[in-house]
């Protein structure tokens, strides 16, 4: 079974096709993520962590009028520590 996330990428995009550019974002957040944050999150640098990601899930749905469980999802890609993939010889 693949786990599944939160499309932050996806999420973020539908905000933006609706006029909410990362600054708008940040203002409807009153400032709880900064906009550099949210542009990390959108070109998937990072994450945002749980309340931050349930504060951006809270202003998707009240903007698009959407349930939350109808927001874009995705597989979650397997993430290793870089040093398990060292070879020692």
């Amino acid at each position: 079974m693949t786990p599944i996330e939160f499309d932050w990428r996806e999420i973020l995009f539908d905000l933006r096709r609706l006029g909410l550019m990362p600054t708008q974002v940040s203002r409807e957040l009153r400032g709880a993520i900064s906009e550099r944050q949210l542009r990390d999150y959108a070109e998937q640098v990072s994450a945002p962590s749980h309340w931050r990601g349930e504060l951006i899930l809270d202003l998707w749905c009240r903007r698009t009028g959407r349930a939350r469980g109808d927001a874009p999802r995705r597989a979650s890609m397997l993430r290793t520590m870089p040093s398990a993939r060292e070879v020692q010889v």
